[in-house]
C-alpha cells in the first residue's frame, strides 16, 4: 500500500491557508486566485484545519520514511512542520511558517518525483550475501 498522507497534507494545509486571509495574507492571495475568498467566514475553522494538516503531512512522511529510506528528506519534514508551528506560536514569524509550508510541499515532491522516477522496488536486486 502506496502512503498519501505527506501529499495529501502538504497540499491541503496550504489550500487551507489559502483560504484564511487575516492568517496567512501572502497565501490569500493564491487563494483568491482560485476563488478561495468566498471561504474567508470560516477563516477559523480552515486555520485548524491547515494546522491539522500539517501533523498530517509529517506523519505521512514518517510512514513514508519506512518505505524510502531518506533520513534527509524526514529530517527536512519534520524541520519544515516545527518551522511551522514555531512560526505561528513561538517566533512570530510569518517568514518561518511560509518557509516551513514550502519545505513540506518541497519534501512532498521530491518524494513523489522519487517514487515515480526512481527504481521500482520489484526490480530492486539484494546484493549477494556475505560468507559461505
Amino acid at each position: 500500500m502506496k502512503i498519501h498522507l505527506e501529499k495529501i497534507g502538504s497540499l491541503g494545509a496550504v489550500i487551507a491557508a489559502a483560504a484564511c486571509p487575516i492568517c496567512f495574507p501572502k497565501l490569500a492571495l493564491l487563494g483568491a486566485l482560485f476563488g478561495l475568498g468566498a471561504l474567508g467566514a470560516y477563516e477559523s475553522q480552515l486555520f485548524i484545519a491547515a494546522q491539522v494538516l500539517i501533523a498530517v503531512a509529517v506523519l505521512g512522511h514518517v510512514l513514508a520514511y519506512f518505505q524510502h529510506r531518506k533520513g534527509w528528506l524526514l529530517g527536512l519534514a519534520i524541520l519544515s512542520g516545527v518551522a511551522v508551528f514555531g512560526g505561528l506560536y513561538f517566533l512570530r514569524s510569518e517568514a518561518l511558517i511560509y518557509a516551513g509550508f514550502a519545505g513540506l510541499v518541497a519534501t512532498s515532491a521530491t518524494d513523489y518525483w522519487a517514487r515515480f522516477h526512481g527504481t521500482p522496488a520489484s526490480s530492486r536486486q539484494t546484493p549477494p550475501a556475505k560468507g559461505g
